[in-house]
């Protein structure tokens, strides 16, 4: 394969040629207008070109006026092209990539704008779309946001960069990223359960109660294809490693919420195909085990399944279209709930389970309320659950695992005046909800759900002292998988429940420390992530 010189614009505008002999790469870095949406102090601009079945291959160059030479990128046909601006820090403050992919000759000049955004993160509530900018600082008032025009947003999906996907009901809104208006809406067949992008276009893929319908924002068309209920989507190439094709998991099992002894996971999934050129009715094909999550490659014939029963990410092997499918493990993962493909690797979440202590001992029947019942029911956790985070390679080798520190909550006496009388909680069971990859490949986003609980503790002759604790949170985390941590988090609600006590009895949620609060008045558990030019 040869090579071209490629050079760079970081503003909208024309670029000048950098050659390389006859050919060369010329690139309009397209920046928005609105200061809030235009990534600033960058140092360093990152172009990779990706070649079908290739390597991606990166160039990083040191920003300056006008134009800048950015070394050589391959010659070939489909090349997908990235960039992502960093600054000083070397912390990524733009992101970009074609929206279609690019034929690079030897011996022309081609001409390709970009656009470029600031790396938001979205969840959706249902009610609300918010915005996470991992530029600023967490306490910086525009660190969390709102975009306004939207309603009732269930997912968010990046369609190019350019584009923003708001699904909900029977909905797509169409979002201009420029300026993060809603320029449109179009409308599918039945309530939609999931969504994904198609890579390289402008259309989407729509998991809905009667099927999976292909969505053409440009066109403003819906082509579907009556397979009945579809619970997940995800796009990648089919068995030939050329057509698009999407997958549709139906009979989804959920992840339980509680740890094995409070809980039983069983359940069979089936897996359904469909072309994206050419949506057909298709017949969905049993798979061995129950499945909560899929996500395909988008360069190579290859499906992925997260299997929370039996704790695995899987490889869903078959003919999928001829009605195969089995599964091949690929990784270890307890509780396997989300998964996504994004450049060479797979990026899975699950749980590492609780400890739970039980007055009678645990099992499946045992109650966990507020109040809570006479006779067994459970006490507290000894060992706190918390989130893993897996980074497996797709050619099969060793995964990368980043177990998160397991979080605490504490709750408060708001009877105490010293404010120093409080309770501490373990996570029960924490769930992760959606996961989304940012570009470059260092962060991963997830929204969670979590429960603490711990039992009233009681004097024979008082009653009741300190009553029952029962909180549900809701999480939004960016992890960090280069120095495997948290990077940023916003504590997005806590809902606490609590049993009568003759003694101490007003209890409330402590607040989070500033760069981590809710700063909304409104309380959500986000049913989704997304991200800017991101990976779902």
């Amino acid at each position: 394969m040869g090579t071209v010189r490629a050079s760079v614009v970081y503003l909208a505008a024309v670029a000048g040629v950098a050659g390389c002999g006859e050919g060369a790469l010329e690139l309009t870095l397209a920046l928005p207008s609105q200061a809030d949406l235009r990534p600033t102090g960058m140092t360093t601009v990152t172009i990779t070109a990706t070649a079908p079945g290739e390597s991606p291959i990166g160039n990083t160059s040191v920003l300056g006026s006008g134009r800048v030479d950015v070394g050589d990128l391959p010659v070939g046909d489909d090349i997908q092209i990235g960039v992502v601006l960093r600054d000083v820090s070397n912390r990524i403050v733009g992101v970009g990539e074609a929206g279609q992919s690019v034929d690079i000759v030897g011996d022309k000049t081609v001409k390709l704008a970009i656009p470029v955004r600031r790396p938001f993160v979205y969840a959706a509530s249902g009610s609300a779309l918010y915005s996470f900018d991992p530029t600023l600082d967490p306490r910086d008032a525009k660190f969390q946001g709102m975009l306004a025009g939207v309603s009732g947003p269930q997912f968010t999906v990046s369609v190019g960069g350019d584009r923003l996907a708001v699904v909900s009901g029977t909905a797509v809104q169409v979002v201009i990223t420029e300026t993060n208006s809603v320029m449109g809406m179009i409308t599918v067949p039945a309530m939609v359960t999931d969504a994904t992008a198609v890579p390289g276009t402008h259309k989407l893929a729509v998991a809905h109660g009667q099927g999976i319908a292909i969505v053409d924002l440009d066109a403003g068309s819906v082509t579907n294809a009556a397979v009945g209920p579809v619970d997940r989507v995800t796009v990648g190439r089919g068995s030939d490693g050329v057509s698009l094709v999407a997958y549709g998991l139906v009979g989804r099992i959920a992840p339980p919420d509680k740890p094995p002894m409070l809980s039983t996971c069983t359940g069979s999934s089936k897996v359904v195909a469909v072309s994206v050129d050419d949506p057909q009715s298709a017949t969905p094909v049993s798979l061995p085990a129950g499945v909560s999550d899929l996500a395909a490659a988008p360069d190579a014939p290859m499906l992925f399944a997260a299997v929370p029963c039996t704790g695995k990410v899987s490889k869903v092997q078959g003919v999928i279209e001829g009605g195969a499918a089995s599964l091949m493990e690929v990784a270890d993962l307890e509780r396997a709930a989300v998964l996504t493909v994004a450049g060479d690797r797979v990026w899975a979440a699950g749980t590492k389970s609780s400890t739970p202590a039980c007055t009678s001992g645990c099992t499946p029947t045992t109650p966990v309320a507020c109040p809570q019942p006479a006779g067994n029911h459970l006490a507290y956790v000894t060992e706190g659950a918390r989130v893993i985070v897996k980074s497996i390679p797709l050619d099969g080798g060793m995964p990368i695992t980043l177990e998160v520190p397991g979080r605490r909550e504490t709750i408060t006496d708001i009877g105490d005046e010293a404010k120093q009388h409080a309770q501490v909680l373990k996570a029960l069971g924490v769930v992760p909800l959606d996961l989304v990859t940012l570009p470059g490949g260092q962060y991963v986003g997830l929204v969670t759900k979590s429960r603490y609980y711990i039992e009233e503790l009681r004097d024979p002759l008082v009653g009741a002292i300190l009553p029952c604790l029962d909180a549900t949170t809701g999480d939004w985390l960016l992890i960090d998988m280069a120095s495997s941590s948290v990077a940023q988090r916003v504590r997005t609600a806590c809902n606490l429940i609590t049993g009568p006590a003759a003694v101490f009895d007003m209890w409330a949620c402590e607040e989070p420390p500033e760069g981590e609060r809710n700063k909304f008045s409104t309380a959500y558990i986000p049913s989704s992530v997304g991200a800017l030019f991101g990976s779902r």
